[in-house]
């Protein structure tokens, strides 16, 4: 490429020098000069030396001040780097040195546009008309900055000049309807383009202005009359299909509206971004959602075989599933968006909770362990990973990935409440009561009203016994039964039946074992009105009871309880024994 360049400017160099060693031979002592400077400035730009350029060409211009050729490509060089007023003053001395050369208008217009100053630029247009007046792009580029401008008297001005050289000009009669628009003159807009379509009742622009100034004045019927007659002209029209829509809504004609919906997702000529829109809009209502729920699985299915790689469908889709507990196509859809390249943090914690929720595990592990590649400074990924060790009884793994994404909690209290929670429920299940407690603990001072905590923090700490862990034990549960109390849950009253049941066994006094085994028993009953039906509490109840000397009922809960868990050694113990 440098090669073919340099050769070009060698060339050019070189008929420049023939060119002017044959001019030298006519020519004065200071045209000479001039002529010299020139080529040398010549020579210099084409080599990008602009410093050296500008020196030669203001040489000439000392030489021969009258010749216009030497401003003007100084104009040229500065407008080029991007100084636009030394620019500006030398194709204005060059322009008043040639007045009717197009060339350093046409410059004058760039650096203008550049500098802001749109009715100089506006001016030079009408100088262009004055030189051509049968050029339409002069009349128009003067009307469009002098609307611009707002200036709209000149505008008009222009036009009426305009209509005399160029009759029927499709653009300068929508330029004039643009004009009284803008004047707030709507009916003399649409008279001007109801003009117009008469003589040209098949041009697309005249309908598609037509139909643009009927909607500002809300006669949304007679623009949907229009937007017909394009659709018959040019069937999938995509302004005239989602204006109609627009309409539809606005005018709450639902039927309408759905048919347009429709044409306009077979549409080919309504490119994808715009439909994604639309169903953006429908999904942000619920009304719409309901409204469509028969129609969208089949249009996102025709648009992802339209578009199989554009991921947003996959995600529409997946998201109307989830909606419609369809969780199976929802995950498919999810999976597919994840496949096409689209690793979005969202989408990845749809696909965690479903697996999760389906306790499918070492899905969930697969999954978090992708996320956390793309995203390893997201905390709720190791959660999710944590959570999955868990439940698969690797306690030890659980609190590992519990750890590693408790560092990177930083502005999410619950995420990271919760987090503590699950790392207590770990070290509990590890026999680590030291760290047990003291997550839990944390948890608690991070979210006071936990109660899912308060509940298993007491309960772990009533199985462990001790006057001062119970005491703890029935503070927790006191305050977890309060903030629970229009809605009672009935381990919540299991717990606290065992924390008193616990006291007694722990009191040496008589009296003290009554009162909290008769508590007990009294929780116990509640935790079986409120839906309790476990084989724990079924055991917990038949403890009570028969520390009350109740053993015909003590026998019946361990029986209940045994035909719940089959298995269960202790109670087959208890029974054994009785």
């Amino acid at each position: 490429m440098k090669i073919k360049y340099f050769c070009s400017i060698f060339f050019f160099i070189l008929c420049l020098g023939i060119l002017f060693s044959h001019a030298q031979n006519n020519i004065n002592s200071s045209e000479k000069k001039y002529i010299n400077h020139y080529f040398l400035a010549e020579k210099h730009k084409a080599l990008e030396e602009y410093e050296k350029a500008k020196k030669e060409y203001d040489v000439c211009i000392n030489e021969n001040p009258r010749e216009s050729a030497a401003f003007f490509q100084l104009a040229k060089i500065h407008f080029n780097l991007g100084y636009y007023d030394e620019a500006k003053e030398y194709a204005l001395e060059a322009s008043k040195l040639d007045p009717k050369n197009i060339w350093y208008l046409y410059l004058l217009i760039e650096i203008y546009y550049q500098n802001f100053e749109f009715e100089k630029q506006a001016q030079v247009w009408e100088d262009l008309i004055q030189i051509n007046k049968s050029n339409q792009i002069y009349y128009l580029e003067a009307v469009n900055t002098y609307i611009h401008l707002e200036l709209f008297k000149k505008a008009l001005k222009i036009i009426q000049k305009a209509e005399k050289i160029i009759p029927e000009n499709e653009n300068l009669i929508i330029l004039k309807s643009d004009v009284f628009q803008k004047l707030n003159d709507l009916d003399k807009a649409i008279e001007i383009i109801l003009s117009a379509h008469k003589k040209s009742p098949k041009n697309l622009n005249f309908l598609q202005k037509l139909s643009e100034l009927y909607v500002l004045q809300s006669k949304y019927e007679l623009a949907n009359e229009i937007y017909y007659k394009i659709l018959k002209l040019e069937p999938g029209d995509p302004t005239a299909l989602l204006a109609s829509y627009k309409i539809f809504q606005t005018q709450n004609l639902k039927s309408k509206e759905k048919e347009v919906f429709l044409k306009i997702f077979k549409s080919n000529k309504i490119n994808k971004e715009q439909k994604i829109d639309i169903l953006f809009e429908v999904f942000s209502d619920e009304l719409k959602t309901n409204r469509y729920k028969d129609y969208i699985p089949k249009v996102l299915t025709e648009c992802i075989l339209t578009y199989p790689e554009e991921v947003m469908f996959y995600v529409i889709l997946g998201d109307f599933q989830l909606l419609h507990n369809d969780t199976e196509g929802a995950l498919n859809n999810y999976i597919n968006a994840i496949n096409y390249g689209l690793k979005d943090k969202l989408l990845y914690e749809k696909i965690l909770n479903i697996y999760l929720v389906n306790n499918e595990l070492d899905q969930v592990l697969f999954y978090s362990n992708q996320s956390i590649e793309y995203y390893p400074f997201y905390p709720i990924f190791y959660y999710y990973e944590g959570l999955a060790f868990m439940y698969k009884k690797e306690y030890l793994e659980a609190t590992k990935s519990m750890m590693r994404g408790l560092d990177y909690v930083i502005d999410d209290p619950v995420l990271k409440s919760e987090m503590c929670a699950t790392l207590g429920d770990n070290y509990h299940k590890l026999g680590n009561d030291k760290d047990s407690d003291k997550f839990y603990d944390l948890a608690l001072e991070i979210n006071p009203e936990y109660i899912i905590v308060l509940n298993n923090y007491s309960y772990y700490l009533s199985l462990r016994g001790g006057e001062k862990n119970l005491l703890k034990a029935e503070e927790m549960i006191v305050k977890c039964l309060s903030l629970t109390e229009k809605e009672p849950r009935a381990s919540f009253l299991d717990t606290y039946a065992w924390v008193l049941f616990q006291q007694g066994k722990y009191s040496s006094d008589l009296s003290v074992q009554l009162e909290k085994y008769n508590l007990s028993k009294k929780m116990m009953i509640l935790c079986f009105e409120n839906g309790g039906k476990s084989a724990v509490m079924h055991d917990h109840y038949g403890d009570v009871l028969f520390e009350l000397n109740d053993f015909i009922g003590a026998k019946k809960q361990w029986g209940e309880a045994l035909r719940k868990d089959p298995g269960n050694k202790k109670i087959q113990k208890k029974l054994k024994n009785f």
